[in-house]
């Protein structure tokens, strides 16, 4: 079964380390493309930064690029396309030999955070093993199987979470005034109401950090 596993590491061993201990303000997020091979992955970045002369410098001198291009800048962002140095590539050769797809990566702070989507578990698990063996501290914050995202809509809920909302949606919870209480979903669902209570909370937590997550802010600009 399908898996997609969202993954933590520090950028000192990845990408763009010197720029964010430069730039902390800095932010990027990846351009989703369609790609062949691994010879030039994640080739597009949006960036934010409080100085964009600065920024352009940095990254221009960072270790972990070959070369860096702005192509557009407008208000609050710049799009780069940028040709990395081996170090990055290598990593995306780690997640190639597991089948694996880069499914999106945002540098905040000095980490990225990757989500990427492996064929079969015991694929994610090489992976982990490989970029361990090479040094790369790699932290896996969740494991979703493939299956249960696409039967739930797309979303980082699980089973139980989302059949609590729909429960919730069905029964007017939501409504004002409310159309039921946790009393009566519990009663639906056959659960406690404080089980109810805490499978919305996370659920509306995990909506939430999706959300913020994939979705753009109203003035940023659309890749």
């Amino acid at each position: 079964m399908g898996t997609i596993v969202e993954a933590q590491i520090p950028a000192s061993e990845f990408a763009l380390g010197d720029t964010v201990a430069a730039v902390p303000d800095a932010s990027f997020e990846t351009v989703r493309t369609v790609t062949t091979g691994t010879d030039q992955p994640i080739p597009f970045l949006w960036a934010s930064a409080p100085a964009f002369d600065r920024l352009d410098e940095t990254l221009r001198g960072d270790d972990s690029t070959a070369e860096v291009r702005r192509l557009i800048r407008n208000e609050n962002h710049v799009l780069y396309r940028v040709r990395w140095q081996d170090r990055v590539r290598e990593l995306a050769d780690f997640v190639a030999a597991e089948d694996g797809t880069l499914l999106d990566a945002r540098l905040h702070g000095r980490t990225w955070k990757l989500r990427v989507l492996f064929p079969e578990k015991a694929a994610m698990s090489s992976f982990y093993d490989t970029c361990r063996a090479y040094g790369v501290t790699i932290d896996v914050s969740r494991v979703n199987g493939l299956e249960s995202v696409v039967r739930h809509g797309g979303t980082r809920l699980s089973a139980e979470q989302y059949e609590a909302l729909s429960e919730a949606l069905e029964a007017d919870y939501y409504g004002v005034p409310r159309g039921s209480t946790l009393v009566e979903l519990s009663d639906r669902l056959d659960v406690s109401h404080q089980a109810v209570s805490e499978r919305l909370r996370r659920a509306h937590q995990s909506l939430i950090e999706s959300s913020l997550h994939d979705g753009l802010t109203p003035d940023e600009p659309h890749p």
